[in-house]
C-alpha cells in the first residue's frame, strides 16, 4: 500500500532555477524533507537544461499526497485532494463500476390523463444490465460480494477472499466486472484498493478545500479544520452509497468483518438518504 504518513515541502536550485517541491516519507518528517529536496533539485536541473516541469516524476511513482486520518487493520483512512475520506484497504477488494445511463424518471401519465382519465400507474425504473452482470461473475467464481449503488454507479465488496491489488489475478476479475479504468489504474499504481467513505463536494454544492495538503503553517492548518467542519455539516444529511444485496453467499472471512462494518457505517450504507 502506498500510503505516506510524513509529507512536506522543501525547495532546491540549480543554476538560477529555483524550485519548491513536495516529499514523503513513513519514517519520519525529516526524511519526508529530504526527499522533497531532492525532488526539487532534480527538477531544477531539469529546467535549467530546457527540459520543463512536465517529467519530475511519473504519474503512480509516488504516494497520493493525503493526509492519513485513520488506521485499521489492514487498512487506512486518508482524505483526498477534494477533501472525501477514502478507504485504502491491503486485501478487501472494492469494485468501482460506473452506470452507463441514469435511469429514467416514472412517467406520471400527464395532465391530460390525470385530468380525464384514470392515471396510469407509475413505469418501474429500467433493470441495469451491469447488474446482472455483475451477479454472474461474481457466482461464477463463486465469490460472497455486498452490492451497492453509488450516485453514478454501483459498488462491490468481495468479502470471501482476500487479493492483491495490481495481480494478475486481481487484473482479470476487476476487467470481468466491467470496472471503471481509472479506478483500475489507480488500485494498480498505489498497490491497495480504495473506496470514498464521504461525498464530492461539487454534489453537495460545497466548495474544495481552500488548502493544498501538506499544510505548512498553522493558518493553513486553521482554514483546513474550518472547511472539514463545514463539509461534515454540509454532507450530514447525503450517503455515499446504498447498501441492495449479496451476491453469492453471505460469507465475510473475520479479518474483513471490522471493515466491511466501518465503511457500511462511514457510508451510511444502511440509512434512507440521498446519494452524493
Amino acid at each position: 500500500m502506498k500510503i505516506a504518513r510524513f509529507w512536506t515541502r522543501a525547495d532546491d536550485e540549480f543554476g538560477d532555477v529555483r524550485v519548491t517541491a513536495r516529499g514523503w516519507s513513513d519514517e519520519s518528517i525529516d526524511a519526508a524533507r529530504a526527499k522533497a529536496r531532492e525532488i526539487a533539485r532534480r527538477v531544477a536541473e531539469r529546467v535549467a537544461g530546457g527540459f520543463g516541469k512536465a517529467h519530475r516524476y511519473p504519474y503512480g511513482d509516488r504516494p497520493l499526497p493525503e493526509p492519513v486520518i485513520r488506521e485499521l487493520a489492514g487498512a487506512i483512512v486518508t482524505r483526498n485532494v477534494y477533501g472525501a475520506l477514502v478507504l485504502n484497504t491491503d486485501h478487501l477488494m472494492f469494485v468501482d463500476v460506473d452506470r452507463k445511463e441514469s435511469p429514467k424518471p416514472a412517467s406520471s401519465g400527464g395532465l391530460f390523463s390525470s385530468l380525464f382519465g384514470k392515471p396510469k400507474a407509475p413505469e418501474p425504473a429500467p433493470i441495469d444490465p451491469a447488474v446482472a452482470w455483475m451477479r454472474g461473475v461474481a457466482e461464477s467464481h463463486n465469490l460472497s460480494a455486498r452490492f451497492y449503488e453509488t450516485a453514478a454507479g454501483y459498488r462491490l465488496i468481495v468479502t470471501n477472499a482476500p487479493f492483491k491489488a495490481g495481480s494478475d489475478e486481481t487484473e482479470a476479475l476487476l476487467g470481468e466486472f466491467r470496472a471503471d479504468p481509472l479506478y483500475m489504474r489507480l488500485c494498480r499504481m498505489q498497490e491497495s484498493f480504495r473506496a470514498r467513505l464521504t461525498p464530492k463536494p461539487f454534489r453537495i454544492e460545497y466548495s474544495n478545500p481552500p488548502v493544498e495538503f501538506p499544510f505548512e503553517t498553522p493558518s493553513d492548518q486553521a482554514k483546513q479544520d474550518r472547511w472539514v467542519a463545514g463539509y461534515e455539516a454540509k454532507s450530514a444529511p447525503f450517503a455515499t452509497c446504498r447498501f441492495m444485496e449479496t451476491f453469492g453467499a453471505t460469507n465475510v472471512l473475520p479479518e474483513f468483518e471490522e471493515l466491511v462494518r466501518f465503511h457500511d457505517e462511514a457510508t451510511k450504507a444502511n440509512r434512507p438518504l440521498g446519494l452524493a
